[in-house]
């Protein structure tokens, strides 16, 4: 017999409830600890993702509302936009336009003459558009200044086309330029 053999006879007593506790912490952590340790797992794995969940549809909510604000705020601009710049109706499109245009011209030293005026409907919009057609004539620099003072006026006045007109009269008498300007106002508002 050898040693380890004696050994495990003589002291049987006291190795087989040492066996049995080994067996039983083994088959406790096989059937017990280890599956409810899988199931902590999980579920931390599950409040992780339920938490940035929980952050990205707060960031949503957030951007919703700010998209709400901000829409509700493009709408009071707007609304005072077409209150205070933009001309009621047709008739007052049509005198801002050439009083304006007129006015720039005299203090431009520029020669006007307004040549036609037209009321178009903007398709998918509320506005209609009066597009004014203008002729001046002056010097380069006072063709110039007459641009520059009609872009930077308060009034909305829109210049959307300008061609130069040639022949040997528009020579003698300076620069002749024809001008496109547009304004716009609300539909329905009379006119």
């Amino acid at each position: 017999m050898t040693t380890i053999q004696r050994i495990v006879v003589e002291k049987r007593s006291l190795l087989l409830p040492l066996a049995i506790a080994a067996g039983a912490t083994v088959l406790l952590y096989a059937v017990v600890v280890y599956p409810l340790g899988r199931k902590v797992s999980a579920n931390e794995v599950a409040a992780r993702q339920t938490r940035e969940a929980l952050r990205l549809a707060r960031q949503d909510h957030q951007s919703a509302r700010a998209l709400v604000s901000g829409k509700a705020q493009a709408d009071v601009e707007l609304q005072k936009f077409y209150k205070d710049v933009l001309p009621a109706n047709e008739s007052q499109a049509v005198r801002i336009t050439w009083l304006r245009v007129a006015q720039i011209a005299r203090q431009a030293n520029v020669r006007h003459q307004r040549i036609a005026s037209e009321p178009s409907k903007e398709k998918g919009s509320d506005l209609n558009k009066l597009t004014s057609v203008f002729v001046l004539t002056g010097d380069y620099r006072d063709v110039r200044r007459f641009l520059y003072a009609l872009e930077t006026a308060p009034e909305f006045l829109v210049l959307e086309h300008v061609a130069l007109q040639s022949g040997e009269q528009q020579r003698e008498r300076g620069l002749s330029v024809q001008l496109q300007v547009a304004t716009y106002y609300r539909a329905g508002t009379g006119g």
